[in-house]
């Protein structure tokens, strides 16, 4: 029986690296990804992306930023539902956990890990629609240059696009006319849509745009442009976008395989119970094995964030 318990635990070693080597290294080229600096950027730094002052009076930054997250997933559950969902989650997994393996501080750890449940929810319903509305920024633009090459205005031409806008865009689309209309600066909302979009075609897009804006350039060029080069990356897109899946999937059948190893373990052997759970190799390592399969989640999950 020892045996068979090392040959499931070294089996489930292997799959373990085959998933998170190749996504630490995806992580490592997000990281330098990051690091570039864009031209939106900039403009936020010279001030044309201002917080409002009674919105940040009220609220806390990281609950607006939640609830602007939520926001572009669709959620309409509030920030501080989903947050209080969370601690329930972490208070109720620390009391099965504790009755099951008597160890606080690995208890602590295990609820901690999976009172992130709804938030991983959260993050994948904004993933796979930013992921969604990437997908139909060529014929966003190609749409918008249809109308802005016979509209009087900048603002004429956004409102008259919203006709034709593809389906899996139209909800921030709306929401930038919106802001216009409200009496937000150009460059302000323009950029902010942009950042709920959260891909880099449509920062892009907004730069051109928001430098029509300041020089009244005639950017139809630049816009053709942008479309060539969103054609010419849309291969590599969906290549990383099917690996992004397998891993997601991998990750699930590990996390289903660790379950069923230490469920197989126990049937087979009763006395298997006391080593998992109340020896400290066997809590070592049901607490070691959550939380690699939890971080290969969220690196997988990290390999979907806005990319070109």
């Amino acid at each position: 029986m020892q045996l068979i318990n090392f040959a499931f635990l070294a089996a489930f070693i292997i799959g373990v690296i085959f998933i998170v080597e190749p996504i630490v290294g995806r992580l490592m080229v997000g990281f330098l990804v990051m690091k570039r600096s864009r031209f939106y950027q900039k403009r936020k730094n010279n001030g044309r992306y201002h917080t409002k002052e009674g919105h940040a009076s009220r609220y806390h930054p990281v609950m607006m930023k939640l609830n602007d997250y939520l926001s572009v997933a669709e959620v309409s559950i509030p920030a501080t539902y989903i947050l209080a969902l969370c601690l329930l989650i972490t208070f109720f997994v620390f009391i099965v956990s504790f009755k099951m393996m008597p160890a606080p501080g690995y208890d602590i750890i295990i609820a901690l890990l999976f009172g992130t449940v709804p938030l991983l929810w959260c993050w994948s319903r904004f993933q796979k629609k930013t992921i969604a509305m990437a997908s139909v920024m060529i014929p966003t633009v190609q749409n918008f240059i249809g109308y802005f090459t016979e509209a009087e205005n900048l603002e004429s031409a956004i409102y008259k696009a919203a006709r034709t806008i593809p389906f899996e865009i139209s909800n921030e689309w709306n929401r930038l006319i919106m802001d216009l209309q409200t009496g937000e600066r150009p460059e302000k909302a323009l950029i902010q849509f942009a950042d709920r979009v959260g891909n880099d075609w449509a920062h892009y897009f907004a730069d051109i745009i928001i430098t029509h804006v300041d020089t009244g350039v005639n950017i139809t060029p630049s816009l053709f442009k942008l479309i060539g080069e969103m054609q010419n990356s849309e291969y590599n897109e969906e290549k990383r976008l099917t690996l992004l899946t397998a891993y997601k999937y991998g990750t699930f059948i590990m996390i289903g395989l660790a379950a069923f190893v230490v469920y197989f373990n126990i049937r087979m052997d009763p006395e298997n119970y006391d080593f998992y759970f109340h020896t400290s190799t066997g809590v070592n390592i049901i607490t070691l094995s959550v939380f690699v399969l939890f971080i290969s989640f969220i690196g997988a999950m990290y390999m979907g964030r806005k990319k070109l």
